[in-house]
């Protein structure tokens, strides 16, 4: 269940009103990230990539505290569980979105993934959880080794659901790396929290998991 946030307490309280006056209080980072062990071990095993990337993204902003806390109303809320939705490519090359709930291993998260796709590719629609914020929004771009990323937006302030990009991996130096755009409200969390996600998912890319 969910539960406030202690703001009085709350050792950002003094960054979260600051950022609170801002009209544009998001920040917006990228990074490259080694993922040469996790695609080898999804090669051995038959998992999806893209699966993959998700399942050790969620863990790893779901160890985080900030990426679980969002603004409800006039309250700030933590969640004990943040899921993901994506956007889903369709056969005609339009995108509708996915819902893929948390599971305990990424072999359950694989086979749940190929339920899902098939789910929503037959519905095909945009309004996939949409009265939830227990989630991370993710988008997949496997044709764009990019370096940066600008989302679009209705431009809501009090947005505080985390937006993550994977783009297309290529090979440097020998390694795997994939590029990850991670956008954040900067009122629920700080550089240093974008940090610990960017850590936390290339340990689990170095061991798929077992960390």
């Amino acid at each position: 269940m969910p539960k406030p946030v202690d703001l009085e307490n709350w050792n950002r309280r003094d960054a979260y009103e600051f950022f609170r006056s801002y009209d544009d209080p998001f920040f917006n980072v990228t990074v490259s990230l080694d993922a040469t062990e996790l695609l080898n071990h999804c090669k051995e095993n038959g998992y999806s990539f893209s699966a993959a990337c998700i399942y050790f993204s969620t863990r790893s902003a779901n160890d985080i505290r900030e990426f679980r806390i969002r603004i409800v109303g006039d309250e700030l809320i933590e969640y004990d569980l943040v899921e993901a939705t994506q956007t889903l490519l369709m056969d005609d090359d339009s995108f509708k979105f996915c819902y893929f709930p948390m599971c305990e291993t990424l072999e359950e998260f694989d086979r749940s993934a190929v339920k899902a796709v098939d789910k929503y590719k037959k519905l095909k629609t945009f309004d996939v959880e949409s009265d939830r914020l227990d989630l991370i929004y993710y988008s997949v771009l496997p044709w764009l080794p990019f370096t940066s990323f600008k989302h679009a937006s209705k431009f809501d302030r009090l947005q505080t659901v985390p937006r993550i990009v994977f783009g297309k991996y290529g090979v440097t130096g020998g390694q795997h790396m994939i590029p990850v755009s991670v956008e954040v409200n900067h009122m629920i969390m700080d550089g240093i929290h974008v940090g610990q996600y960017v850590d936390r998912l290339q340990k689990y890319f170095d061991t798929c998991g077992v960390c």
